[in-house]
């Protein structure tokens, strides 16, 4: 297979050298009976080692390192579904759910445009502020002594008294000294002012921010990321330094932009808009999809995002982050868990009602299974939003991929890719569901997959 790709793209080298075989020789069957015991024959299985599949593969390549998003799929399987979806030179990718940016930020460096959406604040800042590779990396680095010097400076000209006044704001979040020791706040917002205050352009300013973003969890900050949300640890006794652990972000980012700077690079853009009813306009309509939607498994962007989200500060009330999550594909946080406990959410498309409601019946006959039975339909109903909601974007002949996992609501087993891949062709909207090639079985539980659904026009 021969893609034609400009000369310093690094897509077709790092795929066919990484991928010795093809993404079909690799497939293994094991067991396609769906849950209800009828075999599907669009089930497929394609073991991607998780240090392929997941957030781990970013770890050490350029610029997806710049923030830990746990739950982001890796560069890997961007390229793997670049692949599987036979790109040409030429096509136009979306994310509607760019999470960590990393779809956008792995075709840009490949010379392929791309634009995604991102609901969340945060989210969104990082990955505009990832995009972004036009500053000079020798003027980041004298920024960064100066940055030192007046950080140091700063810690003399203050004191821990001052916290909370004026003078250094601390968090609006609830209960900050549960998020962060108070030593520790007291230099993480020196820090904070002292980047605010300093003489430099916004975009310099930005990777300032997501340096210090990016360092403040799990480093700086009273938690671990756990198996699936931020939980609080004690770290009374633990060495936390707020000033090298920055100071390796920012060498880090340094260190890429130098080492990519050459390009050339696709155009990437990232709008902050709601994937389920984007209020945007785009240049280009979209060939190709490839995002991973929120699993249906209470996992919550908004909670694993509040530290940064007020720490920068992007939110300054504790109702902001439960209205966020109440908006969102999959949040149960705050506000939404009290809204989502009331009353029966129906299905809004009729393919939900044959779908989605039999499964939803059952997780409502478990004990105290309502908000349970409500938060899943919700997920789909919103999930089938997304896909109406894209149609403006997407060209005639678009080729999605759907990267989900299944998950159990109540100990009912929710097969959220064969009922995705139902949901895309129940639609109306003229899909054809290719594969539901389920890439990684995940730790969590027993049928618990990790999955891309592959469908096109």
């Amino acid at each position: 297979m021969i893609f034609d790709f400009s000369p310093k793209a690094r897509i077709l080298i790092v795929i066919m050298k990484n991928l010795k075989t093809t993404p079909r020789q690799l497939t293994f069957q094991l067991d396609t009976k769906s849950n209800n015991g009828n075999t599907d024959p669009r089930i497929s299985y394609n073991k991607i080692p998780v240090m392929k599949s997941t957030f781990k593969a970013g770890l050490d390549q350029p610029v997806h390192r710049w923030f830990r998003l746990t739950p982001s799929f890796g560069p890997d399987l961007v390229r793997e579904m670049l692949v599987s979806m036979n790109y040409k030179k030429g096509d136009t990718v979306l994310d509607p759910f760019a999470g960590a940016s990393t779809t956008l930020i792995e075709c840009a460096l490949n010379g392929i445009d791309c634009f995604g959406f991102e609901i969340n604040p945060f989210l969104h800042f990082v990955g505009s502020t990832c995009l972004n590779w036009s500053v000079d990396p020798s003027q980041l680095e004298n920024l960064l002594c100066k940055v030192k010097n007046h950080f140091q400076t700063s810690l003399k000209f203050f004191s821990i008294t001052d916290l909370g006044s004026g003078k250094l704001p601390i968090p609006k979040i609830h209960n900050p000294f549960r998020w962060w020791r108070k030593d520790v706040l007291y230099e993480l917002v020196v820090l904070r002012e002292t980047i605010k205050s300093i003489d430099c352009d916004k975009d310099e300013k930005n990777l300032l921010l997501l340096g210090l973003a990016a360092a403040l969890v799990p480093d700086l900050t009273n938690v671990t990321l756990g198996r699936l949300q931020l939980h609080f640890i004690d770290r009374d006794n633990d060495n936390i330094e707020v000033w090298p652990t920055f100071e390796r972000q920012i060498k880090e980012i340094i260190e890429d932009i130098t080492t990519i700077s050459h390009g050339p690079f696709g155009t990437a853009s990232l709008y902050h808009t709601d994937a389920t009813n984007p209020s945007i306009k785009v240049p280009n309509k979209a060939n190709l999809v490839i995002t991973s939607p929120p699993y249906p498994n209470r996992y919550s962007y908004v909670w694993n995002t509040r530290p940064h989200l007020y720490f920068l500060e992007i939110f300054d009330t504790p109702k902001q982050a439960g209205t966020l999550d109440m908006k969102t594909i999959g949040g149960t946080w705050g506000s939404a868990t009290s809204s989502l406990a009331k009353g029966k959410v129906e299905a809004d498309f009729p393919v939900i009602d044959k779908v989605v409601m039999p499964v939803a019946r059952k997780i409502r006959e478990q004990e105290n299974g309502n908000l349970m039975a409500n938060y899943m339909t919700k997920y789909f109903n919103l999930i089938g939003h997304q896909i109406t909601a894209m149609e403006p974007f997407v060209s005639n002949d678009v080729r999605i991929a759907y990267v989900v996992g299944c998950s159990r609501l109540k100990g009912v087993y929710v097969e959220t890719d064969v009922m995705l891949a139902n949901l895309i062709e129940g639609l109306g909207l003229g899909y054809k569901v290719s594969s539901i090639e389920r890439i990684r079985k995940r730790n969590s539980g027993k049928n618990l997959y990790e999955t891309i659904v592959y469908a096109s026009k």
